[in-house]
């Protein structure tokens, strides 16, 4: 979603984990661990004596600030705190703490020590510009005493309607969003840094909060292209398939090259039903940008619900080669493969299915389907069949399969349950299964 850069499903549910979203580079920022403001403080309180922390530095920093705009400033080690607290000779942490303490005195501010152990300046009067060049010499000094970096966020007050104590957690969001330019970065908090925020809230599926962080980031730049695709994804994720659209739509008024919001309406149409207006958006995704996993096997997928195989088959292959170990992918491969009556190309990608998920029940029937028509592997057969009935017991066709299979190796009775279970959970040719069965069972008693 941001620059540069799953409880029992419903279908809809199910299908939202394909939206396409642009996010930051996660593998290149880790989350600064949460020290506690407690062992911080005590590692600082012999050189700080009037050092604050957590709320009652907040409360005394807001205070201090009083009806002035005011400018916050959250520090973040580019190694670790942990490290700083730990390092031998001249104490890190102290002579970070002391360069902050320089700042925030000479523009009658004060600093002190965040809930998660960061150290967080408050300057009165300050605007952003004005933060951002404190924290350029900031960096500076803490460079040349100690020989490490600090990445720094910087967020203004007022902006927006955010109430002043919100600052300093704008202000960590600013850090976390310069944290992904690298060590010694600075950033003031804007849009990107909202979207980030809201990107991390949507990963831990508090999609109604990252909504929030979505919708206030449009405030700050009302035409970015990624946070109106991130906003979609949410809405689609809740099912508010109208508002959806709408985003996407938004989106590519923006931007008329927004791959991935053509490609989500397209997935949004398929949820409404709308199966060919769905195919015309994932074409012209595809037309964009041809070699995303998603597109192609959203395509793939729903040129088989429509009929076509062969143009089935042409994107299913290469949603399979983009990702091999894919098994969503290589099941509906197989099936592919089955419509088109290619039954040894079909076993080999249910094979492969059920060694990326071993647990698919789809495959796992289909499979021994196909091996009870091959007349070959009975009892591999069996136990395919046997483990999809196990994992989804409410399935008529896993029955009828189970059923037929029982029949070739002459064990009646089993496959009359088996076809009972089918016809009482709605598969509608089990009634001639179970005649011929009692047929050749003959009269009972």
């Amino acid at each position: 979603m941001a620059q540069r850069k799953k409880r029992k499903m419903t279908r809809g549910e199910e299908a939202s984990r394909h939206f396409l979203r642009s996010q930051a580079e996660r593998g290149t920022v880790d989350e600064p661990p949460d020290v506690g403001a407690e062992r911080v403080w005590q590692a600082l309180a012999a050189g700080f004596p009037d050092l604050r922390s957590g709320f009652d530095f907040q409360q005394a920093a807001l205070q201090q600030a009083g009806e002035r705009p005011f400018c916050a400033l959250w520090l973040r080690p580019d190694d670790s705190l942990e490290s700083w607290l730990l390092a031998p000779g001249p104490a890190v942490l102290a002579e970070v703490a002391a360069c902050l303490d320089e700042a925030c005195r000479g523009a009658d501010g004060l600093w002190g020590v965040a809930d998660s152990g960061m150290l967080v300046g408050i300057c009165p009067s300050w605007t952003a510009d004005q933060g951002l060049a404190a924290a350029q010499r900031l960096q500076r000094q803490v460079r040349e005493r100690t020989g490490r970096t600090v990445t720094i966020g910087v967020a203004a007050h007022p902006t927006l309607d955010y109430p002043p104590q919100e600052a300093l957690e704008n202000a960590r969001k600013a850090a976390d969003h310069a944290a992904f330019f690298g060590p010694d970065s600075r950033v003031v908090f804007d849009a990107v840094s909202l979207n980030i925020s809201g990107d991390k809230y949507f990963e831990r599926g508090e999609v109604r909060t990252a909504i929030h962080e979505f919708q206030q980031a449009l405030r700050l730049d009302p035409r970015n292209g990624n946070v109106l695709n991130s906003l979609g994804v949410c809405h689609g994720v809740l099912g508010d398939h109208e508002a959806a659209i709408e985003a996407f739509g938004r989106a590519m008024a923006v931007d008329a090259g927004d791959y991935m919001a053509i490609y989500n309406t397209g997935l949004i149409c398929g949820l409404q039903g709308r199966r060919e207006a769905a195919l015309e958006h994932f074409r012209r995704a595809a037309a964009l940008h041809g070699d995303v996993f998603e597109i192609l096997f959203q395509s793939g997928k729903l040129q088989l619900e429509l009929g076509d195989a062969p143009a089935a088959r042409v994107l299913l292959e290469r949603a399979a080669r983009l990702r091999p170990r894919s098994g969503n992918a290589q099941r509906l491969l197989g099936d592919c493969y089955t419509r088109l009556e290619l039954p040894e190309k079909a076993i080999v990608a249910y094979q492969k299915a059920v060694k990326a998920n071993p647990s698919d029940s789809l495959a796992l029937s289909a499979l021994g389907g196909l091996f009870v028509e091959k007349g070959e592997n009975p009892e591999i057969a069996l136990v395919f069949c046997q483990e999809s009935v196990r994992l989804a017991p409410n399935n008529p066709l896993f029955r009828q399969r189970l059923g037929r299979l029982y029949v070739k190796l002459d064990r009646l009775e089993a496959a009359l349950g088996e076809f009972e279970q089918a016809e009482r959970l709605g598969q509608p040719d089990s009634a001639e299964d179970i005649r011929s069965i009692r047929e050749r069972l003959g009269p009972i008693g």
